[in-house]
C-alpha cells in the first residue's frame, strides 16, 4: 500500500519575513545584485507554499548583524500605506493641459498616466496603495510626467526615453538610501515611454517641498 503524499503547506507571513530579512542581509553584504534582489523579493511574495521559499535563499551565506541597526521606522511607516483596498485610481490624462493626483488618494495596483502636450503630476507620498507592488504605465508625448515617491518605497524604473528623458533621482530630503530599504518595502514599478517629452521619478521624504 502506497504511503499518501502529505499535502503542501502554505507559506506564512512569518516565513516570508524571515526569508526577506535573509535576502536584505545578503544584498547589503554584496552577495547578490540589485536585479537579483528585486527578482527574488518578487518571487518571495508571490510564493504560495513554504517549500518554494528555501530555493530563494539556500545559496546565500549567513551575514553577521552589523553594529548599526536598520531603522525600524522605515519598515513601520511603509507598511501603513499598503491597505489592500479596491477601486483605486487607475487612470490620469492630460491633453494640452494638466492632471494632478496628490494628498490622500488610493492608487490602484496598475495606474496608467498619459500626458499629450500637457503635464501630469502624481504625488504618492500621502497615497494609499492597493497592492504591495504598484505598476505605473507612463506615456509622455511632447509632454511631461512627474511621479513623486516616498523614500521608504522601492522604485523600479523600466521606462525608455526617445528624444526625451525617463529616469529616477533622489531629492535632497531623502533620509533613506534605496539600498537600505527592507526587503518587504512596497514597490512602485514605472514602465512606459517618453517621446520628445519627459518622465521624472523623484524619491522624496514625506512632507518635503519638491519643486
Amino acid at each position: 500500500m502506497d504511503t499518501p503524499t502529505p499535502p503542501r503547506k502554505r507559506a506564512s507571513d512569518s516565513e516570508r519575513e524571515k526569508a526577506a530579512k535573509h535576502l536584505q542581509a545578503a544584498f547589503t553584504d554584496g552577495q547578490i545584485s540589485l536585479t537579483e534582489f528585486d527578482d527574488r523579493s518578487r518571487a518571495l511574495y508571490a510564493a504560495t507554499y513554504s517549500d518554494e521559499l528555501p530555493a530563494l535563499v539556500e545559496d546565500l551565506s549567513p551575514v553577521e548583524s552589523p553594529n548599526r541597526p536598520t531603522p525600524a521606522t522605515t519598515n513601520a511607516s511603509s507598511r501603513a500605506v499598503v491597505t489592500g483596498e479596491r477601486n483605486g485610481s487607475a487612470f490620469s490624462l492630460s491633453l494640452m493641459g494638466g492632471a494632478e493626483r496628490t494628498g490622500q488618494w488610493l492608487v490602484a495596483p496598475m495606474h496608467t498616466t498619459v500626458a499629450l502636450m500637457g503635464g501630469n503630476s502624481l504625488d504618492l507620498r500621502e497615497a494609499r496603495f492597493a497592492a504591495q507592488e504598484t505598476v505605473i504605465n507612463a506615456l509622455a508625448l511632447m509632454g511631461g510626467i512627474e511621479i513623486i515617491v516616498p523614500d521608504d518605497v522601492r522604485v523600479v524604473d523600466d521606462g525608455v526615453g526617445i528624444m526625451g528623458g525617463f529616469g529616477v533621482e533622489d531629492h535632497d530630503s531623502c533620509a533613506v538610501f534605496a539600498a537600505e530599504l527592507p526587503a518587504d518595502a512596497p514597490v512602485v514599478r514605472v514602465r512606459g515611454l517618453a517621446l520628445m517629452g519627459g518622465v521624472g521619478i523623484v524619491r522624496a521624504a514625506r512632507g518635503a517641498h519638491v519643486k
